[in-house]
């Protein structure tokens, strides 16, 4: 994806920082997620410490990242990063260790708590479409792939991760056996067989919102998108189908970046949005999968939210952090390859 940069909004409280400081600038995937994170969790936050927050958003690309830690000219403090950028950055000197004498370990779920990050909230992607266009449609992979019983565009993920999962699906690899298939060279080839199979029935998408756009629009029949915003447009009135069967879904993290000189007011702006108080204000807006324990296991809460995909991760795939660090660089370039061919 193209990296882009939104306008920072700044976030002022009673109190300046020193002058000739910068603003403590937090960093996320934006759209309507980011704005409610704004109202509940950065804004909260500069108010409780008597600062000014700016946030921005940005595509997950970690490149610029990267770049502004090797430059030696950091203007990110906190940001939002996938499990996999997060632990190689963190091998690699990109992202700070995080003080646990100022974050609280034991309030993430299992796995939550990293040497560099710390559990923010968990994403998924799965099988929907518009049942006032389409009365049924597939249910798996496998019937996303039929073409004949389901006929009309599918859209999917450009890139590798996500869609080499769902193709090996489709060639009736068990979930639990994805990882094992996909990293042999016959797995590989079975994945890149099955996009060629109904390459003249897919499109691609880049951006989170491309999916519902593409089925709003009736460009495609069926779309593999995120499920937040999927089940967002649910509650707002939309008559999608979303399939759980097919969920693949992960976990971010936020991270602070190496060199911030912020670095202090980062760790505790950490500890403060992941706390269960601002989170269930978060969860009023918007039903996100906290990796805060005692939110994602709140029984009201997901009772109150039956389209959370903390409700329904039982049914799906955890991505695997490990595989596509180890397979992810040589897999990307090859999926780019095929689909520029």
């Amino acid at each position: 994806m193209t990296f882009r940069t939104l306008a920072a909004a700044a976030l002022v409280a009673a109190l300046a920082l020193p002058a000739g400081a910068r603003d403590l600038t937090i960093v996320a995937g934006g759209g309507p997620l980011q704005n409610h994170m704004r109202a509940t969790l950065f804004e909260p936050f500069a108010r409780a410490n008597n600062i000014r927050v700016a946030d921005t958003s940005y595509d997950y690309n970690v490149g610029p990242i990267r770049a502004m830690v090797q430059a030696r000219n950091v203007t990110w403090d906190v940001v939002m990063v996938e499990a996999p950028d997060l632990v190689q950055g963190c091998e690699d000197g990109v992202f700070e260790r995080i003080d646990w004498s100022v974050v609280r370990r034991d309030k993430f779920l299992p796995g939550g708590a990293t040497t560099c990050g710390a559990g923010a909230i968990g994403w998924g992607v799965a099988v929907f479409y518009d049942q006032a266009r389409n009365a049924t449609g597939p249910s798996t992979y496998a019937e996303f792939w039929d073409t004949a019983k389901f006929p009309g565009k599918r859209a999917l993920r450009r890139g590798a991760r996500i869609t080499l999962e769902a193709a090996l699906m489709a060639d009736g690899v068990a979930a639990g056996d994805v990882y094992r298939v996909l990293a042999t060279p016959e797995g590989q080839r079975r994945a890149f067989a099955k996009l060629d199979a109904i390459r003249p029935d897919l499109m691609f998408w880049s951006g989170g919102q491309q999916p519902i756009e593409l089925i709003n629009a009736g460009e495609v029949a069926y779309a593999v998108g995120f499920v937040g915003r999927t089940t967002n447009a649910m509650r707002a009135g939309s008559r999608y189908a979303l399939k759980w069967s097919t969920l693949l879904y992960a976990y971010d993290f936020w991270a602070v970046v190496r060199g911030s000189p912020n670095a202090q007011q980062a760790m505790r702006m950490i500890e403060f949005i992941t706390d269960p108080a601002p989170l269930l204000e978060l969860t009023k807006l918007w039903p996100i999968n906290p990796v805060t324990a005692a939110v994602a296991t709140d029984a009201e809460l997901r009772t109150r939210n039956p389209l959370m995909m903390s409700n329904h991760v039982d049914q799906g795939l955890n991505i695997s952090t490990e595989f596509w660090i180890e397979h992810g660089p040589e897999l990307e370039r090859r999926f780019a390859a095929w689909l520029n061919r």
